[in-house]
């Protein structure tokens, strides 16, 4: 994907091979050298004048653009140079098209997309039955649930049992739980009365005798059985995993966020909908463990082949953070003491990894002081922090968090530092932002998956320094790929990990907004008065915009309407001209509504730096005694960058306007 990677290759082996005219290759090639880009683009458009059509010159000078930023100019250049050989990089880099339908040949597969849908499917009666808050919904709110589910592994099968405890909101005589249709229900009961039900799709319309009133609480039990779906790509494409360790025993587990709660035991499968708590009992073959979420509270016999553990979850918890692992376990533990509290810290790991496991897992007490420093102390801290070993790579399972990352450091290869488990980093993260603090519409998911991965990014700037902050960010800048925005539609179970730049885009705005704040010490507190306000609590999108306005009593509702909601990013128009013996740069964001601000870098090529504030109304500043200037951005660097200065975007080089359009 790092398509000017290649782009610039190419080009340096086109300037340094190129022989006429020759003043003006050895004069572009010691502008590319110095990142001189305006310079460089001043040669190349010389040279077009001398030999009209050269493919090389527009190679170059669409090198030289992009180099600043400038995608429009940059990107035309790239494709008028025709070089086939590298046209797939090219169509990585400037055709969307062509960059869409790599994405939607990986996140949506066999799926038909409309353009005029934004190039997301035709949503039907079962994404919005799944997605919707429909009033057999809004009209209950659970409290508690008390799930029992036996695992089979012989037949892959599952059956059990939930008892949805609720208050009603609204008078009814009809709710809608949900539960995937490959399913069996053996019976509904309430007060000792079987309820008659209906299924549409993959959701359970439950019909009372006799109108429920506000306030009321009331419970009901769903008995079923039947077999789930097996995950083909775990945790990505959610379902049961049915695995063996190396000794042939059984590992099993389940990860289903996305993919949907409902598809292993019956509930109110909406993202806004958070028990306060509940207790989740599983029956396993004897000789396996069952680990879930929460604390242990109870472990017995259960007939002459099966073994019953019971596990209590003291707080909320959304619905697929709910999640279970059997297999032949060892146990060791931890704690955690600060500001005065104790965390307990639960491992669960295969017998063969238990010495490693200690020692790899030690990271963790320094991954967690950290965020408990940054965010606030951990939000469960009565049923303590897991990490539990599984058959699939990662997953931010509250407090029994999955980690199936080989226990080597940095095994992705994603990062440049070595040090540390970043399955780890993130995951825990999660504790913070997605489990406690939980966004109430998959439309929202940026809330769980930005915040997530900024984090990781402020715990290397903890350990490692800015340059390792900021090297990361830009690095991961370049997968930002802005083909659906980040927050679209609500109601219909979106799939807005397509693409996944609430991962590194969310990341990325939450950086940009640190550095229009320009206040380290307001940034935190923000986020961390932001936690600790919604902590337990569903929030979408505008809950957080609200807060980032009153906090900062500023409107920043222009900068996240632009990076939440559009796929084109800001683009700052300048010129410049020179005065005497300075430059002169006016400057002025563009694409973006009124009232949108945001700083920017340049460096100039006497080494002097500028962090620039700039709004859509033009601005100028002088530079003193400079011949050229460069921006910090994404393909240029960020090495000697202002602090808040390195921001995203784009920029177009725009003529000198005449005096009146000013």
């Amino acid at each position: 994907m790092r398509s000017f990677l290649v782009i610039f290759c190419l080009c340096w082996h086109l300037l340094s091979q190129a022989q006429s005219p020759d003043s003006l290759w050895k004069r572009s090639v010691r502008y590319y050298q110095e990142k001189n880009f305006h310079g460089m683009i001043g040669c190349m458009d010389t040279m077009l004048i001398l030999q009209p059509g050269l493919q090389e010159a527009y190679l170059s000078r669409g090198l030289a653009r992009v180099s600043l930023g400038d995608m429009q100019q940059g990107c035309a250049d790239l494709q008028q140079s025709e070089n086939h050989e590298n046209k797939n990089m090219i169509g990585f880099l400037c055709d969307a098209g062509f960059l869409r339908e790599q994405l939607i040949n990986q996140f949506y597969k066999d799926e038909t997309l409309y353009p005029e849908l934004g190039y997301r499917p035709r949503y039907t009666a079962v994404d919005t039955l799944r997605g919707s808050l429909r009033p057999e919904r809004t009209c209950y709110d659970v409290y508690f649930y008390d799930l029992r589910v036996q695992i089979i592994p012989k037949g892959k099968k599952i059956k059990g049992s939930n008892t949805v405890h609720f208050i009603v909101k609204e008078p009814t005589r009809r709710i809608q739980v949900d539960l995937f249709n490959q399913y069996n229900i053996r019976e509904i009961t309430w007060e000792g009365k079987v309820l008659p039900h209906t299924r549409r799709y993959q959701a359970i319309f439950i019909d009372f005798p006799e109108e429920l009133k506000s306030g009321e609480k009331h419970s009901l039990t769903i008995v079923y059985d039947g077999k789930p779906d097996e995950a083909p790509n775990p945790p990505w494409d959610g379902g049961f995993v049915w695995e063996h360790d190396k000794e042939g025993n059984h590992w099993i587990g389940v990860a289903c966020e996305h993919f949907g709660a409902s598809s292993w035991w019956p509930n109110k499968d909406h993202m806004s909908e958070k028990p306060d708590s509940m207790r989740i009992t599983l029956e396993v073959p004897k000789g396996y463990q069952a680990i879930s979420n929460g604390d242990l509270v109870h472990s017995a016999s259960a007939g002459k082949k099966n073994d019953s553990f019971t596990w209590f979850v003291d707080y909320p918890i959304n619905n697929y953070n709910v999640t279970f692992y059997v297999g032949k376990y060892e146990a060791f533990s931890d704690t955690l003491i600060q500001f005065n509290d104790t965390l307990r810290l639960e491992y669960y790991v295969l017998p063969h990894n238990l010495e490693i496991a200690r020692k790899h897992f030690q990271q963790a007490r320094e991954v967690l002081t950290f965020y408990n420093q940054v965010f606030g102390f951990y939000p469960f801290a009565d049923d303590g922090f897991g990490l539990v070993e599984s058959p699939y790579e990662g997953m931010e399972h509250q407090t029994a968090i999955a980690y199936g990352s080989g226990y080597m450091q940095n095994n992705s290869g994603e990062y440049r530092n070595q040090i540390y488990d970043y399955i780890i980093v993130h995951e825990a993260a999660h504790e913070w932002w997605g489990n406690s603090v939980t966004a109430e519409d998959m439309a929202d998911m940026w809330i769980h998956e930005g915040f997530a991965t900024y984090s990781e990014y402020l715990f290397m700037e903890h350990r490692f320094g800015r340059e390792e902050y900021l090297y990361e960010l830009s690095d991961k800048s370049q997968y930002i790929f802005n083909i659906w925005p980040m927050v679209q539609n609500r109601g219909v179970n979106e799939n807005t990990f397509a693409s996944n730049d609430v991962y590194n885009k969310g990341a990325m705005m939450l950086h940009c907004l640190r550095c229009t704040i320009n206040n380290d010490s307001l940034f935190f507190a923000l986020i961390k008065g932001f936690f600790a306000g919604n902590r337990y609590q569903p929030v979408n999108s505008n809950d957080f915009v609200d807060y980032v306005n009153a906090f900062t009593t500023k409107n920043y509702t222009p900068f996240f309407n632009k990076y939440l909601y559009d796929t084109k990013i800001p683009v700052l128009e300048y010129w410049f001209d020179h005065r005497h013996n300075d430059m002169v740069m006016h400057y002025r964001w563009t694409g973006v509504e009124e009232g949108f601000f945001m700083p920017f870098a340049i460096t100039t090529d006497s080494r002097a730096t500028y962090r620039l504030e700039g709004s859509t109304d033009w601005n100028e500043t002088t530079l003193p005694h400079a011949l050229w200037f460069n921006f910090f951005n994404i393909w240029s660097g960020y090495e000697g960058c202002p602090w808040n200065g390195f921001t995203y975007y784009h920029t177009l080089n725009s003529p000198q306007p005449v005096m009146g359009d000013l």
